[in-house]
């Protein structure tokens, strides 16, 4: 339940049970802000708990939310809400052309959308880390998986006159290098489509300033990441105990372009950067 207006989800079965008593439940809590605490409520008094599933997002913040969608959980994504208090999610773009671009992505592949997969590449020393749909963070260092996992708090606090509760987020964050020069090139979603033979691929194009391009090292020639996978289909067993996808950086032809492959991880497959 994203409690605030992000949606919820209940079985068949419940539903019945909660259409029954519902009346009862609404008398007792006329208090109560919202139809989602109602419900929650109602449920409580069926005995069932609350399952937390972190693909539900209320997202009561404002500005930009790029750190809060590039290190998306391990869950397929199930809503966002209030996007017409951030930013638009995409540059250049209106908050509605944003979003009918992102589900380019959620039509062609529904279960991977926002999928965090890292890589690295031993020869340049870069870590590579994709929100499959959204964004590409190229870093020109060898950046340890756990450090990737925080949310870069690149938003501001829901309240207009924030307190110091106001930071205190329901998942783990870090703070943005001030300087924009010494954060990661970022390349946002061009475009994505699926072959005759299943293989999905999604272009991400360079966004970066002049001056911060400057500075950069080798990567400064990289202009697009195009990034090839599969379809994600998964399973009871994989929605209970799901596992992160495992990369690789394929040797490339035209020397401004990155090529990568996401792949299921071997059983006893660690993500890191090899010697």
């Amino acid at each position: 339940m994203g409690f605030g207006g992000g949606g919820f989800a209940i079985s068949a079965p419940l539903a019945r049970a909660v259409g029954r008593v519902l009346d009862s439940c609404l008398v007792r809590y006329p208090h109560l802000y919202g139809s989602d605490g109602r419900i929650s409520s109602c449920l409580a008094e069926l005995g069932v708990g609350l399952t937390h599933e972190p693909g539900f997002h209320q997202v009561d913040v404002r500005g930009d939310i790029f750190g809060l969608l590039a290190a998306h959980p391990l869950s397929p994504l199930v809503s966002l809400h209030h996007l017409d208090y951030v930013d638009p999610i995409f540059p250049n773009m209106t908050t509605t052309q944003a979003i009918t671009h992102l589900f380019k992505a959620v039509e062609v592949d529904p279960a991977r959308i926002l999928q965090q997969t890292v890589c690295y590449d031993r020869w340049f020393s870069w870590t590579v880390s994709i929100s499959w749909g959204y964004a590409v963070q190229l870093f020109e260092r060898n950046v340890l998986l756990p450090d990737l996992l925080p949310i870069q708090q690149t938003f501001r606090p829901w309240n207009k006159r924030p307190n110091p509760h106001s930071y205190m987020y329901m998942f783990n964050t870090k703070k943005l290098p001030k300087d924009p020069c010494a954060r990661p090139t970022v390349f946002f979603l061009e475009n994505v489509f699926s072959d005759s033979n299943g293989v999905i691929e999604s272009n991400y194009k360079r966004n970066i300033s002049e001056v911060c391009l400057a500075k950069k090292g080798a990567s400064k020639k990289i202009e697009r990441v195009r990034v090839r996978s599969r379809k994600m289909e998964l399973d009871s067993r994989q929605l209970r105990a799901p596992r992160r996808h495992c990369c690789d950086i394929l040797p490339s032809s035209v020397g401004s372009l990155l090529d990568v492959s996401i792949r299921e991880c071997g059983e006893e497959e660690l993500i890191y950067m090899h010697p």
